[in-house]
């Protein structure tokens, strides 16, 4: 799109309905004068022939009759000749001011009988007889003076006729050129209305959209569209206006990068904690087993348990394989089996495909762990833990099960709130919940169902790949 200046768009505005309206006015005074100069030829025809009338038979027919009675010399034929040449002329000029097709015939009807009249006149004057003189002037000259004059009377009703259709025609053209003009006036006036919405549209639209954007900045919403504008001066502010958003999101992103950190660094630290309880419990298990003399369940329990803490200093990584937190996992559940070894069932079944996708540290042990305290310890009876994962799209998701007591309707809400808000009640599902929401983004997380009696499904949902600069 082509960018102008708002000054040069108003110029252009005044320019397109001036012309118009000059081209029309000077239309309509060419149109008046043309049919001005006709109706004015017309009068001149009609005043010159209606004069000729008057005079020319009677000038003709008396001189040529002293001529032929002997009143008049031979000689005196150029003096009644003139009426024939000043004729000619008076025929010449109308025939310059004659348009009509009927009243063109009746000149050239004219042209012709002057031609003959004026042979017959000099024949005239070469007869010697009285009488034959007096029938050449009875049979030709009076005849054709007087054709002349009936063919000149021919023409003014012509001309009459003529000028009364030109006056109609004057009168419905009029009508007309006023009828257009009018028509031509609306559409004018209509195209500069339209223009001016226009350029009142090409402006009051931009700013409103810059206006929104500046409230949608306002709101902390830096995703603002390009305002689409033919202006000069309004694309300068409204890529003032977008290039400033984005120096403030670049300026709040670093902030929020640096609090995510902050924050990350703390959950990390908390979900590094290890229960004390549960390390006290697992050494008075092996000390009651090598007491027992039951070593090899010793010696396998201590092998879990260092595979635990082997996994959980991950040498200081947060982010391990699927494979090592389903070792993690295994070595944790074990030695709460030895422990629970009449209530605690468990079964894991993630396909080998996944086991080098990288997770968080920490992700199933913790669900695990509640599992067990939370749900198969407050049952009566033994209880089951199922761990699963499956792909979905080209997500992964991981679920943990358990048979156990599960949870009241209003304790459910509670954890869920927590879940999706970050709040502390049942830290070790919120705190996981989070992590996940900060490494894979939007999308991601946790999900909790439960039914009181029944048990309780934990699902997580992780992508393929893991945002490592969290």
């Amino acid at each position: 799109m082509k960018k102008i200046r708002l000054e040069t768009k108003i110029k252009r505005i005044l320019l397109g309905t001036l012309v118009p309206m000059v081209v029309l006015m000077l239309l309509l005074l060419a149109i008046v004068s043309r049919y001005i100069s006709q109706y004015d030829r017309l009068l001149e025809n009609l005043a010159i022939s209606s004069e000729f009338n008057l005079h020319f038979k009677d000038d003709v027919d008396l001189g040529m009759y002293s001529i032929a009675v002997g009143t008049e010399e031979n000689s005196y034929l150029p003096e009644v000749m003139k009426s024939v040449r000043d004729a000619e002329k008076i025929l010449n000029k109308l025939k310059e001011n004659t348009s009509s097709s009927e009243s063109r015939k009746n000149l050239k009807h004219l042209e012709s009988y002057l031609k003959n009249l004026e042979k017959r006149m000099v024949e005239l004057t070469e007869i010697t007889e009285y009488d034959q003189k007096m029938a050449s002037m009875d049979n030709n000259i009076r005849i054709l003076t007087r054709l002349i004059v009936e063919e000149m009377q021919n023409f003014i009703y012509n001309e009459s006729m003529y000028l009364v259709h030109m006056e109609s025609l004057m009168t419905q053209r009029v009508y007309m050129l006023v009828g257009g003009v009018v028509v031509l006036f609306v559409i004018t006036v209509g195209i500069m209305l339209r223009r001016s919405f226009r350029f009142s549209r090409s402006i009051t639209r931009p700013v409103t959209e810059i206006l929104g954007n500046v409230r949608e900045v306002g709101r902390g919403n830096f995703e603002i569209s390009e305002v689409n504008t033919d202006s000069m001066e309004i694309e300068e502010l409204d890529g003032g206006i977008r290039r400033m958003a984005e120096k403030i999101e670049q300026l709040l992103q670093s902030v929020k990068k640096e609090e995510e950190m902050q924050h990350l660094t703390q959950l990390q630290l908390l979900q590094a904690q290890v229960n004390p309880h549960f390390l006290y419990n697992t050494l008075d298990t092996i000390i009651w087993l090598i007491e027992g003399g039951q070593n090899d369940d010793a010696v396998e329990m201590i092998s879990n348990l260092s595979v635990f803490f082997r996994t959980s200093l991950s040498k200081g990584n947060d982010v391990i394989t699927l494979s090592e937190e389903k070792r993690h996992t295994v070595s944790y559940l074990e030695i709460q089996q030895s422990r629970y070894r009449d209530i605690l069932e468990f079964e894991i079944h993630i396909p080998e495909e996944f086991n080098e996708v990288m997770v968080p540290k920490l992700t199933l042990q913790p669900l695990a762990e509640n599992a067990l305290y939370h749900g198969i310890k407050n049952k009566r009876g033994g209880g089951k833990i199922l761990i699963e994962g499956e792909k979905s799209g080209d997500d992964l998701i991981l679920r943990v099960t358990d048979n156990g007591q599960g949870m009241k309707k209003e304790r459910l809400l509670e954890i869920q709130h927590a879940i999706r808000t970050g709040e502390r009640a049942g830290f070790g599902l919120s705190a996981v919940a989070e992590r996940l929401r900060l490494y894979y983004g939007a999308g991601y997380g946790m999900e909790i169902h439960s039914e009181e009696g029944k048990g309780t499904v934990i699902e997580i949902r992780i992508g393929k790949k893991i945002n490592l600069s969290s």
